[in-house]
């Protein structure tokens, strides 16, 4: 018979309620749940989930590895659990805590939010002071850099409320689904939308106004409307009187903060910014209007903006200007709306003792090394250069350096060099084949997993699930939270993990929300938590940081164009697709079939200028490398721009994007790489 289970989808970040239906415990199909708040739909990925639980190609034993590291086939040997623990128990303990490194797959983009608490529990009490998360390409200008303008993170926007919603460098069409159902039904209503992509894809198909922001000039386009708001009188100015410093005396003078925040706007005028940004002067002036005239303004942006050289100047801009509005903290504005009352159990607090080692942290004092949160770049560094000190061990948790993170110096020479790699994994990928030893993880629909929070709306911020497997993981794979618990009884830490178990674990994770696993066992759709955190006030927000400027990047942002390239003249970013995320589910037929190959999307003029025909195989050059797909005519698309997919990978082919982007080239306050905005060259290709 076939049974009906209500989850969701842990896959991404939209976490989209659905019904699993199953059959003699074989996965048959996913659908949307309309009843559970973000379950209006699902998305190709999700109704993949079939292919994925039963895929012949996924890991189901512990392997070690038997031949030596940089062989094409690392001459995998089963091994049982307890021997696979004691072996990693044995080699993490022989490096100790400093030399250890640990490394997570990122809880937006991939399943691993069910465990990532926990991974930072087990490197917070082994004590190791470095934590590869991706966070700097991800989420850190999201989340954390907004903390340097109004101290705390972008925050939730009101969707329900906002008169004119902003969308910068973000596709929820694409990268969050249940998002991009809220913004649909608020245009419905009559709010107005505004689009800054350099691409006019999904949403900003259906946009009041789409501004083809040339990739990588974001910040000259803030400044350029934080200019036209000021001098238009279109700023909230009760707003920044009473919540802002903007009329405290400027430090060394020259009249207030927001004097000289005016002053520094007003060099970019609508010339200078139609000239770095390709955006025209009738175009920002709408732009101008809609964010002066109709408000609130709820604003959503992510990686088009963290992912660039400037990135912390990029979200500051955005950041001031959106203060400029006034729409922050109230209702129709972004919100930090009440979650459920939770016990967080990640143990930052245990770092005090490590912190300072945190690589990265000299050199950025105010980015994600703060958090213990280390770049690729300066482990693989660290491992093979000894600098600042030698890292010996890693154990990684779903991440795939060689495909999701671009090319350092180091990459494979550190994979190499390592005394002892362990890796838990769904498939064998690029990176995994460079591991000691090889574990098998469940996927999310063969585990358990919590999550408290929907971040769409107010109710759905509220809702509590506790989400069930609805098959048994293949062979003997396990979840990545069992496999953390039996790591740190490896490493002699049972005492912090709750003996040993995590059913104990997840009691004391639900205690203060008045709730328990047993009740959400009981309401598998989830419920609202009886007890939930508090909105906070409205923030205090600092134009003039003196954070920044201690830190030598300015207390007001700036932008500093980059030099023309006649060698690569066109501008190469980047961008997720709906069939895939990041480098995963390429091994799925049903999704290669509808998207079988890389393609890259060419503006007219790019393509015109270099013959360019749609269908053509093509090669796109970097000072790094070179990229090989297949090319796509977008005409709406900005004038000399290309746009790539990322997160292929086969060792036959250079069809790697992150293989042609510097890794030394990145953000200095936060270290996000530049993935965008990157100079190319276009040439067609035989094949």
């Amino acid at each position: 018979m076939h049974q009906t289970i209500p989850t969701y989808c842990a896959l991404c970040i939209s976490r989209c309620g659905c019904l699993a239906t199953v059959e003699e415990g074989r996965l048959l199909r996913i659908d949307p749940d309309p009843q559970h708040p973000t379950g209006k739909a699902v998305c190709i990925k999700a109704r993949a989930a079939p292919e994925l639980t039963a895929h012949p190609q996924r890991l189901t034993t512990p392997l070690r590895r038997t031949r030596p590291k940089g062989e094409a086939d690392p001459g995998w040997a089963p091994i049982s659990w307890d021997a696979a623990l004691a072996l990693a128990g044995e080699r993490l303990t022989a490096a100790g805590p400093q030399a250890t490194a640990f490394a997570v797959a990122t809880p937006s983009g991939t399943a691993i939010a069910d465990s990532f608490a926990w991974i930072h529990r087990l490197v917070h009490r082994w004590g190791s002071p470095n934590l590869v998360f991706a966070t700097e390409n991800c989420n850190w200008h999201r989340d954390f850099t907004p903390r340097l303008t109004w101290g705390n993170t972008l925050g939730t926007p009101d969707l329900d409320a906002a008169a004119t919603i902003v969308l910068w460098g973000c596709n929820p069409a694409t990268t969050w689904l249940a998002q991009a159902e809220r913004v649909r039904t608020a245009q419905r209503r009559g709010a107005r939308l505004i689009v800054i992509d350099p691409r006019q894809g999904g949403l900003a198909r259906s946009a009041d106004l789409w501004l083809p922001v040339r990739p990588g000039s974001d910040a000259a386009l803030a400044l350029g409307l934080v200019h036209l708001l000021l001098e238009g009188g279109g700023a909230d100015v009760e707003f920044l009187r009473r919540h802002s410093d903007a009329f405290d005396p400027a430090p060394g003078g020259g009249g207030t903060v927001l004097d000289r925040l005016a002053a520094a706007a007003a060099a970019w005028d609508a010339a200078r910014v139609e000239a770095v940004t390709g955006i025209d002067a009738a175009r920002l002036q709408h732009a101008a209007a809609l964010l002066s005239d109709a408000r609130p303004v709820s604003l959503a942006t992510w990686t088009g903006t963290g992912q660039q050289a400037q990135a912390t100047a990029a979200t500051r801009a955005i950041n001031i200007l959106y203060a400029l509005t006034g729409s922050l903290g109230r209702p129709g504005g972004n919100r930090w709306f009440p979650r459920p009352h939770l016990n967080d159990i990640a143990a930052f607090d245990a770092r005090s003792g490590v912190a300072a080692a945190t690589l990265g942290l000299t050199e950025r004092p105010l980015g994600p090394p703060t958090r213990g949160w280390i770049t690729s770049r300066d482990l693989f560094r660290a491992v093979v250069e000894g600098e600042p000190y030698p890292i010996r061990a890693l154990a990684a948790f779903g991440s795939n350096f060689l495909v999701s993170k671009p090319a350092t110096r180091h990459a494979e020479a550190a994979l190499a060099k390592l005394d002892f790699f362990v890796q838990t994994e769904l498939f064998e990928t690029p990176t995994a084949r460079w591991a000691d030893l090889l574990l098998p993880a469940a996927s999310c629909w063969e585990r358990e997993g919590l999550q408290a929070g929907f971040m769409v709306s107010a109710p759905a911020e509220a809702h509590l699930q506790l989400r069930p497997a609805v098959v048994a993981p293949p062979g003997e794979a396990w979840s990545d939270t069992r496999i953390v618990f039996a790591l740190a009884r490896a490493l002699g830490l049972a005492d912090g993990f709750f003996g040993g178990d995590p059913e104990a674990g997840l009691a004391h994770v639900l205690a203060p929300s008045g709730v328990s696993a047993a009740d959400l066992r009981a309401a598998r759709r989830g419920l609202r938590a009886p007890n939930l955190t508090a909105e906070p006030p409205l923030p205090r927000v600092t134009l003039w940081s003196e954070a920044l400027a201690a830190a030598g990047a300015g207390p007001l942002p700036d932008y500093a164009p980059a030099a023309p390239d006649a060698e690569f003249p066109y501008l190469l970013t980047c961008g997720k697709t709906v069939a895939y995320c990041h480098s995963q589910f390429r091994q799925l037929a049903g999704l290669r079939r509808r998207q079988p190959r890389p393609e890259a999307e060419l503006a007219p003029d790019v393509a015109a200028t270099c013959g360019i025909a749609p269908g053509d195989a093509i090669a796109l050059h970097t000072r790094e490398g070179t990229l090989h797909c297949h090319a796509r005519v977008n005409p709406q698309l900005a004038a000399g721009t290309v746009w790539a997919e990322y997160g292929w990978w086969d060792a036959q082919a250079p069809i790697n994007y992150n293989a042609c982007m510097d890794g030394e080239t990145f953000d200095a306050v936060s270290g996000s790489n530049a993935l965008r905005g990157v100079a190319c060259a276009v040439a067609r290709r035989s094949g």
